[in-house]
């Protein structure tokens, strides 16, 4: 179990990590080809739907990642689970609290990630 938290920490940091470099590389991408659209305007464009594609994706694969590590808590009656991706990722959050249904109550709270 501490083995599991401590794993589940470190997939966080990682998560944050990946989030803030590929946010940074994408818009480093999308101001450079600010540069290039003039010149070349094909290259200009590819250079801005590419990386907002592979900033997408990336975006994808970390909320699966979210969705796996660890569980949310209920706020109402303390249950603790893991919900679908479909759940986690239309769900409003900020931060690692999303706004979910709880499979025990049935009521909507917002619900803390919890390892």
């Amino acid at each position: 179990m501490k083995n599991e938290k401590k794993f589940n920490k470190a997939l966080f940091k990682v998560e944050a990590i990946i989030g803030i470099a590929a946010t940074i590389l994408t818009i480093t991408m999308i101001g450079t080809s600010a540069f290039i659209i003039e010149d070349n305007p094909i290259v200009g464009i590819i250079m801005i739907v590419v990386p907002l594609v592979c900033f997408i994706i990336i975006c994808l694969g970390l909320t699966k990642m979210e969705q796996i590590v660890g569980y949310y808590q209920c706020t109402k009656c303390r249950h603790k689970h893991v919900p679908s991706y479909h759940a986690v990722l239309w769900s409003m959050h900020f931060g690692r609290t999303r706004y979910l249904s709880c499979p025990k109550c049935h009521k909507k709270t917002w619900q803390k990630k919890a390892l």
